[in-house]
């Protein structure tokens, strides 16, 4: 007999299981994983001018993760990307100005984790829409530019090029980040597309490769379509 508890902890999608302290430190370190993957990647594109095309696979594994996590887990996985990225922008600052700099990172990291949020409930609705992705990021950093925490992630590591340049003054910078990120999440739609053909393929090939191993097995063919009895032939009398 299930206790009351139990039923109610069941009956609202979970089990007794998927409470235990194990489960749930696994789960954190899994998407710090994917979270730490792209802010590394974001660091190294910021830091480093040289390697501004991390940008363009800075977000892919973040991505990649929040496209299979619930509203819940997407802000758990903004929550992370932001602290990490965040505190190691904001090593130096400590020893200057300790208090102001870990609300500085707190302020961060809470808008990583609303974005997060917002990209896994428009997943509900809309499905992983890189669109909706973009234009939520570009928001997002906008937010980032006005509150005064960073002059840009991504429109800031891009390489200052003629054609970027000519974007920027027609659609302004945010569009540069639109693209970089649509490109993440596009990237993410190829690779799931092309995971979802090779694996029909093989499973058409296996079902191909077992009928024609039943055909052999069974000769079919030969003693069941053209009704050729098996060790059939001639009498030895007529022949002679």
């Amino acid at each position: 007999m299930e206790s009351a508890r139990e039923k109610s902890v069941k009956g609202n999608g979970y089990s007794c299981g998927s409470l235990s302290p194990s489960r749930f430190f696994s789960g954190v370190a899994e998407d710090f994983l994917y979270s730490g993957t792209s802010a590394l990647f974001l660091l190294v594109a910021n830091l480093f001018p040289g390697y501004w095309y991390f940008s363009f696979i800075a977000l892919f594994p973040f991505l990649w993760k929040i496209n299979r996590a619930s509203p819940k887990g997407a802000f758990r996985l903004g929550f992370l990307l932001g602290i990490t990225f965040f505190t190691f922008c904001n090593l130096d600052a400590f020893f200057l100005a300790p208090i102001s700099t870990i609300f500085k990172i707190l302020g961060g990291t809470l808008l990583f984790g609303l974005w997060g949020w917002g990209v896994g409930l428009a997943k509900q609705f809309f499905g992983f829409n890189p669109v909706i992705v973009s234009g939520l990021w570009v928001l997002f950093e906008l937010a980032l530019i006005k509150l005064g925490y960073t002059s840009g992630l991504l429109t800031h590591s891009t390489p200052t090029t003629p054609f970027i340049l000519r974007l920027a003054t027609l659609f302004g910078f945010g569009i540069i980040s639109f693209i970089v990120v649509l490109l993440n999440s596009l990237l993410i739609k190829a690779i799931e597309y092309a995971a979802k053909t090779f694996k029909a393929q093989t499973i058409e090939f296996s079902i191909s490769e077992l009928t024609w191993y039943f055909v052999k097995k069974c000769n079919l063919f030969s003693q069941r379509f053209f009704l050729v009895p098996q060790l059939r032939g001639p009498l030895v009398s007529s022949i002679f």
